[in-house]
């Protein structure tokens, strides 16, 4: 009975039921006729409750209180079971219950099934008599039929319930991989140009008394700098404005020189050595060129007078790549944690690789180890 999908072999049933209803009845008279009709507005009620319910109940309450009376004036005799009510009535009023207690709030569907007790013991009453007749039988019958279609009900809502509480979780986490994604770029890529723009400005401040054409000097790799995070900016933006995903490396190698160069040109010397396969996913290069450019960002700001910083890219005997990026200065103190550390991490272990950073006999390194084949 999922949704809407539920109604159509629903109505096919309640169909056959009324057919076979007409067909015992043989000729029927105008009396047994009117009764016929009068469950068909239930049997529509029942189909129509699958998408909305506004009229079904009191529809559904009104044909079976008016074919009570009929029954009774001109003694009409219907094949029921288990029910005071015809059987395509009967069938009617099990969807009807099901659905009522699946949908809606308590509180309506309470009155709503109560509606339809109330409504099925008075045509007990009026039909057949049940009070005098003493007929256990179909009262434990119908009591057994009701208690089942507000069970079926209730299991359906448990189950929706549960289903709308993993969706629910399902939702939040996808957000919160986003926003976790979007802070490693604003950190990983906004931060690496902004940095360089700041390194190169203080240095600019400290010879600019001294030599000023030094300081000139200076000014266009901030400007570069600069125009960099801006466009980096502006394609996060894009991303989020329209849903595209993000633009990942197609020339690896030309990229992390550009990023080694950008460091050369702050006044760190950088030894850079790259040995890379000859296809590298789209992927995985982005993720390597991200680990380069925070590693470098931290040496940057962290690093105690560095004298020489290493960046090795190679491949390694397990079909992996290995990022190694180390510097001989003082580590500060903020190298001991950060968000860098955490976002370089978290990209690693999206792609199944192993990480390490922290001090060394001289200085500090970051160690990744990425498998070529996508994550484990």
């Amino acid at each position: 009975m999922d949704s809407h999908r539920g109604q159509w072999p629903i109505a096919a049933v309640l169909a056959l039921l009324m057919l076979g209803e007409l067909v015992l009845m043989n000729t029927p008279r105008s009396a047994e006729a009117l009764v016929w009709l009068l469950s068909v507005p239930p049997c529509i009620a029942a189909v129509l409750s699958f998408k909305s319910r506004a009229f079904t109940i009191p529809v559904t309450v009104a044909s079976i209180f008016v074919a009570s009376f009929v029954v009774r004036l001109f003694n009409v005799n219907l094949p029921t079971l288990l029910s005071p009510l015809t059987v395509a009535e009967t069938a009617a009023c099990l969807v009807l219950t099901a659905v009522v207690v699946r949908e809606e709030p308590r509180r309506a569907a309470t009155w709503s099934v109560a509606s339809l007790m109330a409504v099925s013991f008075f045509a007990a009453i009026v039909r057949d008599n049940w009070i005098s007749s003493s007929n256990y039988n179909e009262m434990l019958g119908s009591l057994v039929l009701g208690f089942g279609a507000v069970g079926v009900g209730m299991y359906f809502r448990a189950r929706d319930s549960e289903s709308g509480r993993l969706i629910a979780a399902a939702v939040t986490d996808a957000q919160k991989e986003e926003r976790i994604a979007l802070a490693r770029e604003l950190h990983d890529v906004v931060a690496h140009h902004v940095t360089g723009m700041l390194v190169q400005a203080q240095a600019a401040l400290e010879v600019s008394d001294d030599d000023p054409k030094a300081a000139h000097r200076l000014l266009p790799g901030i400007v570069r700098s600069g125009t960099e995070a801006l466009g980096a900016m502006r394609r996060m933006v894009g991303t989020l404005r329209q849903g595209e995903n993000e633009v990942a490396t197609t020339d690896l190698a030309a990229d992390v020189i550009s990023a080694v160069e950008r460091t050369r040109e702050l006044g760190f010397e950088t030894r850079l050595r790259v040995d890379l396969p000859d296809e590298v996913p789209p992927e995985l290069g982005r993720s390597v060129l991200r680990l380069v450019q925070e590693s470098l960002t931290n040496v940057h700001k962290h690093a105690q007078s560095p004298t020489m910083i290493d960046v090795e890219i190679s491949r390694t005997a397990r079909g992996a790549l290995r990022v190694i990026v180390a510097d001989d200065g003082r580590p500060g103190e903020l190298n001991q944690g950060g968000y860098g550390l955490v976002g370089m991490r978290e990209r690693v272990d999206l792609l199944g690789g192993l990480f390490s950073a922290g001090p060394r006999e001289n200085g500090w390194q970051v160690l990744a180890e990425l498998p070529l084949e996508g994550t484990k």
